[in-house]
């Protein structure tokens, strides 16, 4: 009891020697930098990337080849039905090359029996993917992939699962 009645006691000193907040550091506006200002560019994952393969159709993904490193990733999806079907990786990084996308979103489309192919800036983690065609997300096409932020963990996964990456019973057990 003491010794938290000194602490509380030390930290009142401390904030009673800091300054007030100036009132116009309340009411200031952030800062927007102008295109093409150095230092303000948008954060991109830093790292070797890699291949990502998936099958998709009606109405699934089946990753062939999902083992990744962060950085800038190389999609290739099969669209093996006869129905159009797309990928959309949620959150992507600016400057993914699929056709599409909004607001960071990366999507790559294609007809029945076609393949897609894109590149997608991702970070490490876990990723939504679906098929955003109306009604197609909601009938099963939404699935994840973890991208490791080293070689090491990719390989370790690759060791652990395969070049299909951990399911989804994997990821939850």
């Amino acid at each position: 009891m003491r010794r938290s009645l000194l602490g509380l006691a030390a930290a009142g000193l401390v904030l009673a020697g800091c300054s007030p907040i100036p009132s116009g550091a309340i009411e200031a506006e952030a800062y927007e930098c102008r295109p093409g200002t150095e230092g303000c560019e948008s954060i991109q994952p830093v790292g070797p990337g890699g291949e990502l393969e998936v099958d998709m159709g009606n109405f699934f993904f089946e990753w062939i080849d999902a083992i990744a490193v962060t950085g800038e990733i190389e999609v290739v999806a099969h669209n093996v039905s006869t129905d159009y079907h797309n990928i959309e990786f949620f959150g992507a990084a600016e400057g993914s090359s699929f056709m599409g996308g909004t607001d960071g979103d990366a999507v790559a489309g294609s007809m029945g029996n076609e393949t897609a192919e894109g590149t997608v800036l991702l970070f490490p983690g876990e990723w939504t993917v679906i098929c955003n065609v109306p009604g197609h997300r909601e009938a099963g096409m939404e699935t994840t992939i973890t991208i490791y932020a080293t070689e090491e963990e990719a390989q370790e996964a690759l060791e652990e699962f395969g070049p299909a990456g951990p399911s989804e019973e994997d990821m939850v057990g």
